[in-house]
């Protein structure tokens, strides 16, 4: 075994975003067993870019059993709603259809709704890392099962021989095709577009815009900012073929009509960082994401809708639970990643498919539908059905088996 002098085995992981950094806090949480633990990012430095999003309840307990210390700073981060405060539904014209008692969450459930930019989320999880070797500007060309250990070559020319592979690189992960070969995901028929602006001020806690053709929500990060993310029917392609600077224009015109001040806070959209565009995808689940001494955490193993705004809060989750079992059983990898996918594909399954269900914007959205039908389905904190998944708790796991 490739294990270092505490005896617990080695760790490739591919991806230095959310899944891949969350397993490294968990690693290095307080009283893990010593281990070597290297990451290695694509990208050539981890920037500013990019937009916001919101963890739940289940998301944060998942970070505060991850690593004490990254929940803490998750929370000093981001923006931690009141208890009085409520997310308002609204029309196009802002007529308010209904509010979303957010403030409320964390009597509920055991932990608050926390709001932050991405970027702000990433330097929370850097700074829990510890001294796990973060190699960026280089990608992981192919790896080798040995039974006993995998040996992951890098674009650099470089080989790491380690116990465990993990793939935590996403959507369309490398990863994945290398150990399953399973196709591409779907596009679901709608595209994301996401930026950052000052925050409206008939809503400071954000909003939730069901339009026709065109769903939006706002939250706020802290700092007189909010980030929001407009879901659009669309041809897949289509917008990701349009710079920033076209995309927002042509989001505008389609909004034109809708109540000022909404209209008003995307035309604000901060230039310098840009939107992000993306086709949304997912994948039909499947029930075990290992193969020998790989396995995949994040985007990479179960990707989902925005829907219910669940993507970030299933990677922590999965980095809480595979990091305590890693840690609990240092020298088992096998039993660690059969654990791991017994406990975690059943709860990721069914809110892909319930993500699946609630869907962006459907269809009939597009030709007119009522706004007031569209606004029953679209995702609120206080359904009672929720309460499977913001009341999650990470299992305790025992040194043995």
């Amino acid at each position: 075994m490739a294990t270092n002098e505490g005896g617990a085995a080695s760790v490739v992981v591919v991806g230095g975003g959310i899944a891949g950094l969350s397993l490294c806090a968990a690693l290095r949480a307080p009283g893990a067993p010593r281990r070597r633990v290297t990451v290695v990012e694509r990208a050539t430095r981890l920037s500013a870019v990019g937009s916001g999003l919101v963890l739940y309840p289940n998301g944060i307990k998942a970070a505060d059993a991850a690593n004490p210390d990254l929940g803490a700073r998750i929370r000093a981060a981001g923006h931690v709603p009141g208890p009085g405060d409520a997310r308002p539904l609204v029309a196009p014209d802002g007529t308010v259809l209904s509010a979303d008692p957010i403030g409320g969450l964390a009597d509920r459930f055991g932990a608050p709704q926390v709001s932050l930019l991405r970027y702000a989320l990433q330097q929370a999880l850097i700074a829990t890392t510890g001294d796990a070797e973060l190699i960026t500007g280089a990608s992981v060309d192919c790896h080798s099962d040995h039974g006993d250990h995998v040996s992951v070559e890098l674009s650099t020319g470089d080989t790491i021989r380690a116990d465990l592979l993990v793939g935590a690189d996403g959507v369309n992960s490398r990863t994945r095709r290398r150990l399953f070969d399973d196709g591409a995901p779907v596009y679901r028929g709608y595209t994301s577009l996401r930026g950052r602006s000052s925050v409206p001020r008939c809503y400071p806690n954000g909003v939730t815009v069901a339009g026709d053709g065109i769903d939006l929500f706002v939250a706020p990060v802290g700092g007189g900012r909010v980030y929001w993310t407009a879901k659009v029917v669309a041809e897949q392609g289509d917008w990701p073929a349009l710079d920033a600077g076209t995309a927002l224009a042509a989001l505008l015109r389609r909004i034109r009509d809708w109540h000022p001040p909404i209209v008003d806070m995307i035309r604000r959209t901060d230039r310098e960082s840009g939107i992000v565009i993306t086709d949304i995808c997912d994948r039909d689940p499947i029930d075990d994401w290992a193969r020998g001494r790989g396995v995949l955490i994040g985007d990479a193993a179960h990707p989902m809708s925005p829907a219910m705004g669940q993507g970030a809060s299933m990677a922590l989750e999965d980095a809480a639970e595979l990091g305590a079992l890693l840690n609990a059983l240092p020298q088992d990898v096998p039993g660690a990643l059969k654990d791991f996918c017994a406990v975690r594909a059943p709860r990721t399954a069914e809110i892909v498919l319930e993500s699946r269900r609630k869907g962006g914007v459907d269809s009939k959205a597009s030709r007119g539908a009522d706004v007031r039908a569209r606004a029953a389905n679209e995702f609120t904190t206080e359904d009672e059905r929720l309460a499977g998944l913001f009341g999650w708790r990470p299992r305790v796991w025992e040194g043995t088996r």
